[in-house]
């Protein structure tokens, strides 16, 4: 007996653990209900293992679309800034844009001007060249009327007092040429020069000679830049001269003179009117 069983197989004697067994679903007749529970938790946390890595991948899914979402609204905030500016760059062009319109008009405006003082000087030059060619022409005037009245000795039978009240009374009557022989003579004489030229450019005025009252009426204001009782009246027969030569420019500069400078004349009343016709 004792050999026989010396004879079996030694696994037969190997230590057999029972417990060592794993849980299965195909052996879950063979479980406890402990180690079904067990069996049960260990689905239940592979589950959640499971559903947590699709969770993890989920979040690092939405984790890089934040930072993408980040980066798009960093560069929107980006494009707005630059949006901002674009409009503040484009105010300030606007800005700039009506200041060089406000600048340029100013600049036409006082092109216009300048146009209208170049015109207004080129008048005057020419008024100038005409009334200096008007008193070398009275400076020869003169010379000749000198020389014939010397043949006529009419300085021996007068005094240049005598002569300008006789010349005074022929103009007064109409008699304008001997009138104008008289004045000549106390013109030669410097006796009232200013007077006597003045005399001498409104006998040329009524005879239509408006080139040679103005030579006149200039040289009465250069003998006596003063007022006198008839500056007014020699301003408002310039102003007609110039007009009647066809310079209106130079007219309505001498019409307004005269209504500043004597604005309770009877003469700047009559230029006020002559002036509304040249506007």
């Amino acid at each position: 007996m004792k050999k026989l069983l010396f004879l079996l197989p030694l696994f037969l004697f190997a230590e057999v653990n029972p417990f060592d067994v794993k849980i299965s679903k195909q052996n879950q007749n063979l479980l406890t209900p402990q180690e079904k529970a067990i069996l049960q938790n260990k689905e239940n946390i592979q589950s959640l293992e499971k559903k947590y890595e699709e969770l993890q991948k989920n979040v690092n899914q939405i984790n890089f679309k934040l930072l993408n979402y980040d980066e798009s609204l960093n560069k929107l905030q980006s494009f707005n800034t630059v949006l901002d500016e674009l409009n503040i760059a484009k105010q300030d062009i606007d800005s700039l844009k009506k200041d060089m319109n406000e600048t340029k008009t100013k600049l036409q405006d006082m092109q216009e001007e300048i146009d209208a003082l170049k015109k207004s000087l080129s008048h005057i030059i020419k008024v100038q060249k005409i009334q200096n060619r008007n008193i070398q022409n009275l400076k020869q005037s003169i010379k000749i009327i000198i020389d014939e009245l010397k043949q006529k000795n009419i300085q021996q039978e007068l005094s240049p007092k005598e002569a300008m009240q006789k010349a005074k009374d022929l103009y007064q009557k109409g008699e304008y040429d001997k009138a104008r022989e008289l004045f000549l003579y106390t013109l030669s004489k410097q006796y009232l020069p200013a007077t006597s030229a003045y005399y001498l450019g409104e006998i040329a005025f009524k005879k239509g000679q408006y080139d040679l009252a103005l030579g006149y009426y200039k040289k009465s204001v250069e003998f006596y830049p003063k007022k006198t009782s008839f500056t007014d009246q020699l301003l408002y027969h310039t102003a007609i001269s110039f007009e009647k030569l066809g310079n209106n420019n130079a007219a309505k500069l001498t019409f307004q003179k005269l209504i500043n400078d004597f604005p309770d004349s009877k003469y700047a009343k009559l230029a006020k009117k002559e002036l509304a016709k040249l506007k």
